[in-house]
């Protein structure tokens, strides 16, 4: 990871990108939001980083976490930490897929109490750039996870799961 200026940092790396998002979400206070085509398993089915999604949700009762997966059935399939999390914490962990204007969408963001981020504006690729403190553009992230966040929907594959 080298930094580009005072708060933004480049990776190039899934290793680089995973101690980044870690690190941010280690650090989260209040909000998470992530959008991933199938949560990538290498950054977010991973102990570490599902202890401290747990973490955030147990410390603050008003803690959200937002999870917008493009196509959560492969996810569901082989099984997820966070979705086993957010089967048992549904109450602070939401899960939609994007509505049929996003369906092509292929960014992906991680956004920490509206400060922190990852941003890769390929989902399948792992370079990228984020920041542990850069309300301005974690604040225009928010803004297009939320125009997402609005038009997605619960997804069925998901809703099987608490049967």
């Amino acid at each position: 990871m080298e930094p580009s200026d005072a708060n933004e940092i480049a990776f190039e790396t899934s290793d680089a990108l995973c101690a980044l998002s870690l690190d941010i979400v280690t650090n989260c206070k209040r909000t998470l939001d992530i959008t991933s085509r199938h949560l990538d398993p290498i950054l977010f089915d991973n102990q570490a980083f599902a202890d401290s999604v747990s973490q955030l949700v147990r410390n603050n009762r008003l803690a959200k976490v937002r999870l917008l997966v493009l196509d959560i059935g492969p996810v569901v399939a082989r099984g997820h930490r966070l979705m086993e999390l957010a089967s048992r914490l549904s109450s602070f962990i939401t899960i939609r897929k994007p509505g049929n204007d996003y369906k092509n969408f292929n960014e992906a963001m991680l956004i920490a109490d509206t400060k922190a981020y990852t941003h890769r504006r390929f989902a399948d690729r792992y370079d990228g750039l984020g920041s542990h403190n850069d309300i301005r553009r974690a604040t225009d992230l928010t803004g297009r996870f939320d125009e997402l966040w609005e038009r997605a929907e619960p997804d069925p594959n998901f809703r099987r799961l608490h049967i």
